[in-house]
């Protein structure tokens, strides 16, 4: 990798971890309170965003590259009789970066970045050919899908708050139970 290119990427991670510690302040703030935070001129600001509106717009893309590659991942292996594998990459990408996961996700509603989130791991899900094959009330599969992401979500978010008492690999383990058992009402399996 280019070394102006990786200097490129630390500053807009520096940026945008600053603008998430901003966001989670529920201040207002401007982008010279972003600039001082993380440390660099507004010439360097200018030069990766025009606006405050397109740090967050970097930081959804961002986030929604390492969750665009869940579907890849998943579109081959059955999750109803392995959703481990959600969890694996679930915790693979959170802690690939704990620290600007836990800014992310302390951000909440002040960003829809949750919401890509969900929708990213939904169509995973639901582009499973394995599962597809499989689903005998597809109503009833979305729903569950609906409350399993969702619920799996905010048991994340708890977890980075500090309110589950837990590791995050236990955690996992219990929602993989959870998941085996919602799934089982939508879905019959050849004999």
């Amino acid at each position: 990798m280019k070394a102006e290119y990786r200097n490129s990427k630390n500053t807009k991670k520096k940026i945008s971890s600053a603008y998430l510690t901003l966001i989670n302040s529920k201040k207002k703030f401007s982008v010279t309170d972003l600039v001082n935070l993380a440390k660099v001129n507004r010439g360097t600001f200018y030069l990766h965003f025009k606006s405050l509106k397109d740090v967050e717009r970097y930081i959804e893309e961002e986030v929604g590259s390492h969750f665009k590659g869940m579907e890849v991942d998943f579109r081959q292996t059955d999750i109803s009789i392995n959703p481990e594998i959600i969890f694996e990459k679930l915790n693979e990408i959170l802690l690939s970066d704990l620290d600007y996961f836990k800014l992310i996700i302390g951000a909440g509603d002040n960003i829809k970045l949750m919401d890509k989130i969900k929708h990213f791991i939904m169509t995973a899900i639901s582009n499973n050919f394995e599962v597809m094959k499989y689903v005998t009330d597809l109503n009833s599969f979305k729903l569950v899908v609906q409350f399993i992401v969702g619920g799996t979500l905010d048991c994340y978010t708890q977890w980075f708050k500090g309110n589950l008492d837990c590791e995050l690999n236990d955690l996992s383990v219990f929602l993989t139970k959870l998941i085996k058992e919602g799934l089982k009402g939508c879905i019959k399996y050849a004999n």
